[in-house]
């Protein structure tokens, strides 16, 4: 098989110089790129928040696949709706919780009510529905011996740090992506 080099002098097919070959070139390493910064963010994300003490480390891994998408603009847009959307959803919680503790409401009670005040909230502003997860999520995490401002800060941590570990993967993929398929180059051509 005949090859060409890149600009990155990587070794490619030589039909991978033509247009469609340019495309499918492309195509072929945004593919590698999401499939590499989804699985080792998320892992990366898991270790970092066991590093760090964070009990539930499993919601750094699975918040920095959730905030990845296809382009950066858009992991970006799901970064601050997912920031967000926790921060709400933690407020919202721990204040009907405080609430709750006062007159011996059930945890389904109250994650009816959290879920409810936050789900108006998502109705409007789309992007914040993660504040109905975070609900839940810090209400059945919940330990009796703990404050639950505790446990919303640990799991609010837990999803931050992942989405923020997504987000810098994808950042950093972009600048690889860019670099193999001369993107910038092309766009600054044209």
């Amino acid at each position: 098989m005949n090859t060409v080099t890149n600009p990155v002098n990587v070794a490619v097919p030589a039909d991978w110089s033509s247009k469609s070959g340019v495309r499918r070139q492309s195509s072929v390493i945004r593919a590698i790129a999401f499939v590499t910064r989804c699985s080792g963010s998320s892992t990366i994300a898991y270790e970092l928040a066991s590093a760090l003490g964070l009990p539930q480390s499993l919601w750094a891994a699975m918040s920095a696949v959730i905030v990845s998408q296809e382009r950066l603009h858009e992991t970006r847009s799901s970064l601050y709706g997912r920031i967000l959307g926790t921060l709400l959803g933690i407020g919202v919680t721990v204040a009907v919780s405080e609430a709750a503790s006062r007159m011996a409401v059930s945890t389904a009670v109250q994650m009816l009510v959290d879920v409810a005040i936050c789900g108006v909230v998502a109705r409007r502003f789309p992007r914040l529905r993660v504040a109905m997860w975070t609900c839940p999520i810090i209400l059945l995490t919940a330990q009796p011996t703990l404050p639950i401002l505790v446990v919303a800060l640990r799991r609010g941590s837990e999803v931050v740090l992942g989405a923020l570990v997504g987000w810098a993967f994808h950042g950093a993929a972009e600048v690889v992506v860019d670099a193999l398929t001369g993107a910038k180059r092309r766009r600054s051509a044209a």
